[in-house]
C-alpha cells in the first residue's frame, strides 16, 4: 500500500500532472502518520474542494476503518488533534469532532472523523448506511493532495443519496421559485464528479447497494444534468429502499429534526449576536477556560479579543466579556453615568477660561466618582458570575481586561481604595462594598493571562490623547500584576506586526485548550 502511494506521487510528477498541493503542515503530519501506520481512511465527500480543507478553509470529512481505535487515537494525539464535544442536539452518532492548530499560520483545522457513514436529513442525519467497507475498498490515492479519497463513482452515488434523503417540501418549493432545483454546492460537486466517474459503473453500484429500481432515474440524472424532476424520482426510490437503515421512526424523526433545527438557529444567534453562556454547539471535554487580555491603552487588547472570538467562535461556544470602564459593553445601570460623564467633559471643554481654571471638571468628577465606582463594582460582579457559569459549562470566555486589587485607582483596580482609611464610617463601608468585586476576581483567576506589552512610543502613537507618563505607568502595572501559579501568563511583544502577534496569541491559547 505504501509503495503504491509513493509510485502514484512519483508518476504524477514524471507524467506532467499537477505537483502535489501542499496543505497545512498539521494536516500533512496527520496524513503521513496514517500512511505510515497503514490505517485505512478516505476523505469521503466534497473532494471537489479538498484543497480548501487541506488549507483549513473548510472541514475535513474523513472515514476511517473500524477496530483500530488505539492506533487512531495515538496518531491524532501525535499530530496535535484534540477531541471537542458537540452538544446533545448537535452531535451525530459515530461522528467525532477534532480540532488542531497549524503552528506556522495559527489556522484552526476541523476534522469530522466518521466511524460509520451517518448521513441523511439536514440537522438530523437519520440514516446509517452499511457501505463503509465498499468506500474504503475502492478508495483512490489523490496525488494532487497526497490523500486517499473515495472513488468518483462511489462519491457521486453518495452525493445523490445524500441529496435524496435531504429533500423536503421546501426543496420542491425552492425549485419552483428558482426554476432550477438544488443548490450551488450540489451543482458544482455534481458537475465535477460527472466528469470523473463512469456512468455505467455508477448505475451498477447503485443497483447493487440500493436496488435495480434506481437505474431509470439515475440514467436520466447522469444524462440530463440532475434536473429537479429526475432527482425527485430518484429520491422516491432511494427513500423506499433505504427505509431499513433509518435511525428514527417517521414521527420521531420529524419532531427531533425540528427541535435540532431550532437549536441550530439558537446556536447561530448566540455566535453572531448574543453570546449566551450556554453550550449550544461545541465545548471542550477538558472543561471551559477563561482567557484575559491585559495591556496598556494602545496595546491592542480589543483587536486581539475580536480576533480570538472570530478564530475560536467559528467552531466553539465562546463568550466575550468586557471588564473595562470605557466604551465597551456596560450595564444599563452605568449608562446614565456614561452620558453624564460625556456632558461633564463637553461642558468642561466648552466653558469660559475662568470656569476651566476653577477646576469645574475636577469637582464634578469628584462628586460623580462614588456612584461611578459603585456601579462599576456591581457590573463587575454580574460579569464575574456570567464568566464563572460559562467556564463551568465548558465554554471559552474571552475577557478584555480583568479586575485586580493589587494596584488602586487605575488599570481596572478599585477607585475608592483611599476611602478605606477615611474617618467616615460611610466612606469606609462604600470602599469595602466596592472592593468585594475585585476580591472575588482574585478568587476566580483566569486560566490564561496574555499581557500585550507595547513600547511607550507605539502605545502613544495609537492613543495620542494620553500622556507619556500615563502610558508608562500602565505598562509598569501590567508587567507587575501577579497571578496564581496555575494561571498561564504570557507576555507578548505588541510592537510586532499584527499577524505575528495573532500567531503568538493563538499558540498560547491552544496550549490550554
Amino acid at each position: 500500500m505504501k509503495d503504491d502511494r509513493e509510485n502514484l506521487l512519483q508518476s504524477a510528477t514524471w507524467d506532467g500532472a499537477p505537483v502535489p498541493e501542499i496543505g497545512l503542515a498539521v494536516v500533512q503530519q496527520l496524513l503521513d502518520r496514517l500512511h505510515a501506520a497503514d490505517l485505512q481512511y478516505c476523505h469521503w465527500k466534497s473532494n471537489e474542494h479538498l484543497g480548501a480543507g487541506m488549507r483549513g478553509l473548510t472541514d475535513l470529512d474523513v472515514l476511517v476503518e473500524p477496530w483500530r481505535g488505539d492506533d487512531l487515537q495515538r496518531i491524532l494525539a501525535e499530530s496535535g488533534f484534540r477531541r471537542f464535544q458537540a452538544t446533545a442536539l448537535t452531535a451525530y452518532p459515530a461522528v467525532e469532532d477534532y480540532l488542531a492548530v497549524d503552528d506556522a499560520t495559527g489556522t484552526l483545522v476541523h476534522l469530522h472523523l466518521h466511524h460509520r457513514l451517518t448521513l441523511g436529513q439536514k440537522h438530523l442525519k437519520g440514516y446509517r448506511l452499511p457501505w463503509e467497507a465498499q468506500a474504503l475498498a475502492t478508495r483512490r490515492f489523490d496525488p494532487t493532495h497526497g490523500a486517499y479519497v473515495t472513488a468518483p463513482e462511489m462519491e457521486l452515488l453518495l452525493l445523490l443519496v445524500r441529496d435524496a434523503l435531504k429533500r423536503r417540501i421546501r426543496t420542491t418549493v425552492a425549485a419552483w421559485i428558482r426554476v432550477k432545483g438544488g443548490n450551488d454546492d450540489f451543482e458544482r460537486e455534481f458537475a465535477w464528479l460527472v466528469e470523473r466517474a463512469e456512468a455505467d459503473a455508477v448505475i451498477s453500484l447503485a443497483a447493487r447497494l440500493i436496488g435495480p429500481k434506481t437505474e431509470a432515474p439515475l440514467r436520466r440524472i447522469l444524462a440530463d444534468g440532475a434536473r429537479h424532476s429526475d432527482r425527485a424520482a430518484f429520491a422516491k426510490v432511494v427513500r423506499a429502499a433505504l427505509r431499513p437503515h433509518r435511525t428514527y421512526g417517521a414521527i420521531s424523526a420529524a419532531l427531533f429534526m425540528k427541535v435540532r433545527e431550532i437549536f441550530w438557529i439558537l446556536g447561530g444567534l448566540s455566535r453572531r449576536r448574543f453570546h449566551w453562556a450556554i453550550p449550544l454547539r461545541r465545548t471542550s471535554p477538558r472543561g471551559g477556560i477563561v482567557v484575559a487580555f491585559l495591556g496598556s491603552d494602545g496595546a491592542g487588547k480589543s483587536t486581539m479579543r475580536a480576533d480570538t472570538m472570530s478564530w475560536l467562535g467559528q467552531k466553539l461556544d465562546v463568550v466575550p466579556i468586557y471588564f473595562g470602564s470605557g466604551d465597551g459593553p456596560g450595564s444599563l445601570l452605568r449608562l446614565p453615568l456614561q452620558i453624564a460623564r460625556r456632558l461633564v467633559d463637553r461642558r468642561a471643554v466648552s466653558g469660559t477660561p475662568s470656569q476651566r481654571r476653577s477646576g469645574l471638571r475636577g469637582r464634578l468628577r469628584a462628586v460623580a466618582l462614588i456612584p461611578w465606582a459603585l456601579s462599576l463594582s456591581l457590573e463587575k460582579r454580574a460579569k464575574l458570575r456570567r464568566m464563572i457559569r460559562a467556564r463551568n459549562r465548558g465554554l471559552v470566555v474571552i475577557c478584555d481586561r480583568y479586575p485586580q486589587d493589587q494596584f488602586q485607582g487605575f488599570n481596572d483596580g478599585c477607585l475608592l481604595g483611599r476611602f478605606a482609611s477615611s474617618s467616615s464610617r460611610l466612606a469606609q463601608a462604600l470602599a469595602r462594598w466596592e472592593a468585594r468585586a475585585y476580591a472575588d476576581a482574585r478568587l476566580y483567576p483566569p486560566d490564561v493571562v496574555i499581557k500585550l506589552i507595547a513600547s511607550p512610543e507605539v502605545a502613544l502613537s495609537r492613543r495620542p490623547e494620553m500622556s507619556a507618563e500615563e502610558i508608562e505607568n500602565r505598562i509598569k502595572v501590567v508587567r507587575a500584576l501577579r497571578f496564581p501559579d496555575e494561571t498561564l501568563v504570557a507576555e507578548i511583544d505588541a510592537d510586532q506586526p499584527l499577524d505575528e502577534v495573532v500567531r503568538s496569541v493563538r499558540r498560547v491559547i491552544w496550549k490550554v485548550l
